[in-house]
């Protein structure tokens, strides 16, 4: 009897684990997750990373670890079995492009927003 409802219990959990990333919804929800944490925000680097100020002026960054996304400082895992993650600038706007069993998947994460200048930090401009 307790056999039985021990492979039932792991039937369930699988059953529920395979159906919620059989479409890859968990893609699209870490996508949104990261849009809400970078939108509005001022970048630093595009590229295979994202770095990024918070509006506290903190930098931040997304990164492919063990392929997981994750966001960092804290280590805050976004999505599991991710094959490549990257990062790129369109029109002023930034997309994140996750690779998962070879499907690519872009998705609009922010304005791309430099960071401003302090207050009277002047700009250096030459004439060569």
């Amino acid at each position: 009897m307790i056999i039985f409802t021990l492979t039932g219990l792991f039937n369930l959990i699988q059953y529920a684990y395979t159906h919620h990333t059989a479409n890859n919804e968990d893609i699209y929800i870490a996508a949104k997750q990261c849009s809400q944490y970078t939108i509005g925000t001022s970048y630093i680097e595009v590229g295979e990373v994202f770095r990024y100020l918070d509006f506290d002026g903190e930098e931040n960054s997304l990164i492919l670890d063990n392929n997981r996304l994750v966001k960092t400082p804290g280590f805050e895992i976004l999505l599991f079995h991710v094959d490549d993650v990257s990062f790129s600038i369109e029109n002023d706007l930034i997309y994140i492009h996750l690779t998962r069993d070879r499907q690519r998947y872009s998705f609009l994460l922010t304005y791309a927003f430099t960071p401003e200048k302090e207050e009277g930090q002047d700009e250096i401009v030459t004439n060569e």
